[in-house]
């Protein structure tokens, strides 16, 4: 079977050795390109926010990686606030597993369960629905397209320009919580 991965070039490297171990011939061909936002103001923001929030939620390991290293130094702002005040959300093991990488105690992560049937936004809402209460904040931290104004942190309210699926924001909001 030949195979074409359109996967990002990190991912796709390992998909693609993935199925030739597996016997299929593969050729990694990415359609995206992940790079670190071209204007890290906002990623600086919502690290000095980080505490506003009742939880964080990272689209993909990507997201996490690059949210991660824009990182401040130390400041009582950044200190320990996942550990303390503001949950991590992850869609599945890639990003639970980033999340770890970036120092997050796996207590303080919240993720479908690795054996779960689906990984993604619906499997996700049913592990942290019960955590939110009206009037709390989540962030979502998302790609966007190159120039983008916001460099992949999804602002509050649904400002943000982000790419991909809104169906979490969308049920945040419904909920009362400014996603």
């Amino acid at each position: 079977m030949r195979v074409v991965v359109t996967r990002p070039r990190r991912e796709a490297q390992r998909w693609v050795a993935g199925l030739a171990a597996a016997g299929h011939e593969a050729l990694a061909l990415p359609l995206i390109e992940v790079a670190p936002p071209a204007d890290p103001a906002p990623v600086r923001q919502a690290w000095a926010k980080l505490g506003d929030y009742a939880a964080v939620m990272f689209v993909s390991a990507n997201a996490a990686d690059y949210f991660f290293a824009s990182k401040p130094p130390p400041s009582p702002v950044t200190i320990d606030v996942f550990a303390t005040t503001t949950r991590a959300w992850a869609t599945g093991p890639g990003t639970m597993a980033a999340l770890r990488r970036a120092g997050l105690a796996a207590a303080c992560i919240d993720a479908p369960p690795s054996d779960s049937g689906q990984f993604d936004s619906e499997a996700l809402w049913q592990v942290v629905a019960s955590q939110l209460q009206p009037g709390q904040r989540v962030l979502i931290v998302r790609g966007d397209d190159e120039g983008a104004a916001n460099g992949g942190v999804g602002e509050p309210s649904g400002a943000g320009v982000g790419r991909g699926r809104d169906w979490l924001a969308t049920t945040l909001t419904t909920a009362g919580i400014q996603a």
